[in-house]
């Protein structure tokens, strides 16, 4: 009896101090210790009680949730797992753990809820998390795990409602995945997928999908039988022609992104999505025929960043009456600028001069969010020079007004502020690539306007190729995120090939399709492309993005 008295009163003071068991407390001190959690985004205090604690939730004095998602963490992954009995939801997301996965989760038998996605985890975690047979959401992609038998580790689970397997390098989609018949969400992207798409056609229950980043040319047909989806990700895949179809049946789509391809046209079953809030189609080579889009009247955010729009603005956007936010960042438009644009609005780097954003914030709604700056002017020039003679870099901008700053290698600052960049006496290294910033500001009685004009790339090339080439060869946009055009006045291209900066040939191309490359899967970094054309070689530098 008198133990079982001390042990009531050692409990009831455990439980005075804290509003936890010192074991529990204990624990989460352990992984704030040894995932450096004095550095984290929302640190701790550890004076405080638990129940203060950032991303901490208590009931009947036992942690259920520890959400830590995006908070900077860098350290192994945490140990002391078990003692939280009753936990119930761990995320532990978007941060920078590393190492496998601790077996201790495995005792967890109340987790419903497990996100460890988006770090550096690795080797198999199916021993260590196989027997939480009482998950709904399972989230592990983008990590460095090698799971050798896919099906065997999601036959562990029966409830699933969310699953995102993300960049497991799979080249199929698991058969498991057809019993799933709950399953709500499913992530897909960045593996390699080829086949087993016949396992997504059970998913009768699926609202959010994201096959994004597997470099699909044609969608599977099975994507129609999907058509409860509300929300669709086919973003980073090199879709460009006969993949509509299978899209057909996805009338209840709000959020579709089909950004980073090859599309040339706007989709033509895009009147089909009545209901689309959200519509990515940046980073594509779309150059006109928008009118099918005035059919989305629901639409409130479209992106046509970084495509080919040429000329005058695309004024039949403005015929969608719900739309709020329009990009329309890295294009070619100029000229006058409509003031019923949308209340967000962004044409940053297209080819708008000061008269035009002057004319249109002259006359800006008073509510509308206008991003202008910086705009690009000019066109990209290749100007042959010889070693140890001068040169001169022009550009077309002039006046008092502006203040000029040139850049070699696109990001080096050079000295003097004129308006044209003189090199004397050229070395093997000035063989680059050159831009001009022409930079405004000035008061209005209205409005401050500030805005950096940059010239498209000059490109330095030396006399000694292997013949003298016209001026009017040369490649654009230069840097550029994924495909690089060659333009070639009264010249045949004969092939194209590309080298990284050690030498070595990353890619050839002597087809019929030689004005432009598609260098979305290049590395961040530095390349020469060296261009054979009936008049003989050039070779340029690009930087991609």
């Amino acid at each position: 009896m008198k133990k079982l008295l001390l042990f009531l009163l050692l409990s009831n003071f455990a439980f005075s101090q804290y509003s936890i068991s010192t074991a529990e407390r204990s624990a989460l001190v352990s992984i704030y210790n040894s995932t450096n959690g004095e550095k984290w985004s929302q640190s701790w205090d550890l004076s405080k009680d638990p129940q203060n604690w950032y991303g901490i939730k208590i009931k009947n004095h036992s942690v259920t949730e520890i959400n830590l998602r995006g908070n900077a963490l860098a350290g192994i992954f945490p140990a002391t797992l078990a003692t939280f009995a009753n936990l119930e939801v761990l995320d532990l997301s978007n941060n920078n753990l590393s190492g496998e996965v601790s077996p201790s989760i495995g005792s967890l038998s109340k987790l419903i809820s497990l996100s460890i996605n988006d770090n550096q985890l690795t080797g198999d975690p199916s021993s260590s998390i196989g027997s939480l047979a009482s998950l709904t959401e399972l989230f592990i992609g983008h990590n460095l795990f090698v799971i050798n038998n896919i099906d065997g580790f999601l036959q562990n689970f029966s409830h699933l409602k969310s699953l995102d397997i993300a960049s497991l390098n799979l080249t199929a989609v698991p058969q498991k995945i057809s019993t799933f018949n709950d399953l709500e969400s499913l992530d897909l992207s960045d593996n390699q997928l080829k086949t087993g798409f016949e396992n997504l056609s059970t998913l009768s229950n699926l609202k959010e999908f994201s096959l994004a980043g597997n470099q699909l040319e044609t969608l599977p047909a099975e994507l129609g039988n999907l058509s409860q989806l509300t929300t669709l990700n086919l973003s980073r895949n090199s879709l460009a022609t006969n993949y509509e179809t299978p899209l057909n049946n996805l009338t209840n789509l709000e959020w579709l992104s089909l950004e980073n391809n090859l599309l040339e046209n706007i989709p033509n079953n895009i009147g089909r999505f009545t209901k689309l809030i959200h519509l990515n189609l940046g980073r594509n080579l779309i150059s006109s025929n928008l009118s099918g889009l005035v059919d989305l009247k629901n639409l409130e955010q479209l992106f046509l960043n970084h495509n080919l729009l040429k000329d005058n603005f695309p004024v039949e956007l403005l015929q969608l009456p719900k739309l709020q936010m329009l990009s329309l960042t890295g294009n070619q438009l100029s000229g006058a600028i409509p003031t019923t644009i949308p209340a967000l609005t962004f044409v940053d780097n297209n080819k708008y001069s000061l008269e035009d954003i002057k004319n249109f914030l002259d006359t800006k709604p008073k509510f509308t969010d206008f991003t202008y700056s910086p705009q690009r002017y000019d066109e990209p020039v290749s100007v042959s020079a010889v070693l140890g003679e001068n040169v001169t870099l022009k550009q077309s901008l002039s006046g008092t007004d502006y203040q000029f700053t040139w850049f070699k290698n696109l990001d080096e600052k050079q000295a003097g502020s004129a308006d044209n960049y003189y090199i004397n006496n050229i070395k093997v290294e000035d063989f680059t690539d050159y831009t001009c910033e022409a930079y405004f500001a000035k008061n209005y009685p209205d409005y401050f306007l500030e805005i950096s004009f940059f010239r498209e790339p000059i490109i330095i090339n030396s006399t000694l190729a292997t013949a003298e080439l016209s001026k009017n060869l040369s490649i654009y946009p230069n840097p550029t995120a994924d495909i690089l055009f060659v333009r070639a006045i009264n010249e045949k291209i004969e092939s194209i090939s590309i080298f990284d900066m050690s030498g070595k040939v990353i890619f050839t191309d002597s087809g019929n399709s030689k004005d432009r490359v598609n260098v979305r899967a290049f590395p961040s970094g530095a390349y020469l492309i060296l261009i054979k054309t009936t008049a003989g070689n050039k070779t340029f530098k690009f930087i991609k993005k």
